[in-house]
């Protein structure tokens, strides 16, 4: 079973490159999709969070897992967003 300090810990950073990611998408769509060094990071810190969530399901019960599954849900969301803006700027 995950301990709750790590779940809590989960939480807080998945909340925390979140907000990133949705700053970062805000950005670009205002700049008419400009990515910079900001957006890559955080591109990256969403890929770095969904290894984590899948790496926590591991040693979670029932209740926690659900909660990761919501966290992977709302990182790979805008995980998604972050490669769909990527891919329309290079086509």
């Amino acid at each position: 079973m995950a301990t709750r300090e790590s779940m809590d810990a989960l939480i807080d950073k998945t909340e925390k490159v979140i907000s990133e990611a949705k700053y970062q998408l805000n950005q670009a769509n205002r700049n008419g999709y400009e990515i910079n060094e900001d957006y890559d990071t955080a591109h990256l810190e969403l890929s770095n969070l969904e290894a984590e969530i899948k790496k926590m399901m591991d040693s979670a019960n029932h209740q926690q897992k659900e909660q990761l599954h919501r966290l992977h849900l709302q990182a790979n969301r805008y995980l998604n967003d972050m490669i769909l803006d990527t891919n329309q700027l290079h086509d």
